[in-house]
């Protein structure tokens, strides 16, 4: 990936001192081609089959495409040949356990959540979950990880590993996800408190996605995975999203970051403290 603007020399790589500055080129275009979708969302309609999202929630393609005008303007050949592979990219059976884990970590997280508010005497629904409305949540949720996180994940992270080490890049890409946010929350209503610890809980949510994509050897379909299985649990839980509380979500999300942060992906542990995670390059 290079920089908008930088022709590519044929058979010269360019600078990696211009390779991170694509990532701040991306970031200021996901935030300007957002500006339409959150117009739209403050009309305050909302998402037809998903009324738990406003209508700026289209704006969830614009990272996939923002990274897709960026790799044709480098004159590198096709950004769907470039992105589109990784995501297919095939998972070893070593490797399915990493796939297990991030369709089960949200859950679990919001099972932790549901015992927490019992136990503070919050007045909880009984859960209920209902299998066709799970699976038409799903593939809506799937679809919505896939625009994102192939900016993400596919085009930002690289960039900005080029400077920055795993856990930076994480927090990099945690806090302008945060941002990115905000405006479409603040349009279904939700207030500065749910907001800001929502925030501090997406941030903790990209340092988790961020190792689980390094540990399964940077598989795109594990960071698409995690990302649509904490869509779905938090639209869910207990019953039609209707118990989710940020604060406490943070509580639970923030120790596993930063056991994350410090531990670091399985294999090269004794660098991952001076690292701030650490990136592997063997098969897990």
């Amino acid at each position: 990936m290079i920089v908008p603007g930088v022709a590519a020399m044929p058979g010269r790589e360019p600078d990696d001192a211009q390779r991170p500055a694509a990532a701040a080129v991306f970031f200021l275009l996901v935030f300007a081609f957002s500006v339409p979708f959150y117009l739209i969302g403050m009309t305050g309609w909302r998402l037809p089959g998903l009324p738990m999202l406003p209508l700026s929630a289209l704006m969830g393609f614009v990272p996939m495409v923002v990274a897709m005008v960026l790799v044709a303007r480098s004159g590198r050949g096709s950004a769907v040949l470039q992105l589109l592979p990784r995501l297919l990219d095939p998972i070893s059976w070593k490797g399915v356990r990493w796939l297990v884990l991030a369709v089960i970590f949200m859950p679990v997280v919001c099972l932790i959540e549901y015992g927490v508010l019992a136990q503070r005497g919050v007045a909880l629904p009984a859960v209920r979950l209902e299998t066709t409305n799970i699976l038409f949540l799903l593939a809506a949720f799937v679809v919505g990880a896939v625009g994102e996180e192939m900016g993400w994940q596919g085009y930002a992270y690289p960039a900005l590993r080029r400077s920055h080490t795993v856990l930076g890049a994480a927090l990099i890409i945690g806090v302008v996800w945060a941002i990115w946010h905000i405006l479409p929350f603040a349009q279904l209503g939700r207030g500065g408190r749910w907001i800001m610890w929502h925030s501090l809980s997406a941030v903790a949510l990209r340092m988790i996605i961020v190792w689980f994509f390094e540990a399964s050897r940077q598989r795109m379909l594990i960071a698409v995975v995690f990302h649509a299985m904490i869509n779905l649990s938090w639209a869910v839980f207990p019953a039609e999203g209707s118990a989710y509380d940020p604060f406490i979500a943070f509580i639970i999300l923030a120790p596993t970051a930063t056991v994350a942060a410090l531990v670091g992906t399985p294999g090269n542990r004794r660098r991952a403290v001076a690292d701030g995670f650490d990136s592997r390059t063997g098969d897990p």
